[in-house]
């Protein structure tokens, strides 16, 4: 005889019965970001790249050069006065102390020759210059200004025209009073700088044509 099986038996055998589901793989999702999507956005939007085009970049600007003293090899000048008028001569005097003949110029530096002026009493002057031209100085007492004329100057003391005219034409500053220096002023054609071998410049160097 059959015997009779409870609810709880019956409900284990249906359990078992039926086939056990497999476990789905697990898949990552990954969670994109404002950042991520608007590259993306960009990237598919963006109009492609043209091959060569665009604008070119500008060449770099060359460096400036600055000489200090001593690096510039300094020269000797000679220059003979006779028959050259005075602001000629010593408006390229004063290009020559500066340094401004050479192309390693530098308006704080020492670059400049030293010039040898020879036959000072022998320079020009146009027109009515010689009585009309006239120099002033003080002798630092109340009222003791005093005057020449430019023919008395060359009298007394010729090579004083060639030294003041080149003064007053340098920049003012410690630089004018340090070119100065080497300009030197002779009466005659002697002058004691024959060991440095002074360089003797014509005529045509100095700008004026007869």
């Amino acid at each position: 005889m059959a015997t009779k099986k409870t609810d709880s038996e019956e409900k284990e055998i249906v359990k078992a019965a039926k086939p056990k589901k497999s476990a789905a793989p697990k898949v990552e999702t990954k969670v994109s970001t404002d950042k991520e999507t608007t590259k993306e956005a960009a990237s598919n939007t963006a109009p492609p790249k043209k091959q060569g085009g665009g604008r070119k970049r500008a060449p770099l600007m060359p460096k400036t050069y600055f000489s200090t003293d001593g690096k510039l090899a300094e020269d000797w000048k000679l220059v003979d006065a006779t028959g050259i008028p005075l602001g000629r001569l010593c408006s390229h005097i004063a290009s020559m102390l500066m340094g401004k003949t050479k192309p390693g110029y530098t308006r704080f530096s020492d670059t400049g020759d030293t010039v040898v002026v020879i036959n000072a009493e022998k320079v020009r002057l146009t027109g009515n210059k010689w009585d009309q031209k006239t120099y002033y100085h003080h002798t630092g007492y109340p009222g003791g200004i005093k005057s020449q004329t430019a023919k008395e100057v060359l009298t007394t003391h010729p090579e004083r025209l060639v030294q003041l005219a080149v003064y007053r034409m340098l920049p003012r500053g410690h630089m004018a009073r340090k070119w100065f220096k080497k300009l030197r002023v002779y009466v005659g054609t002697e002058h004691p700088h024959t060991a440095q071998q002074p360089q003797t410049l014509k005529l045509p160097d100095l700008g004026y044509h007869n």
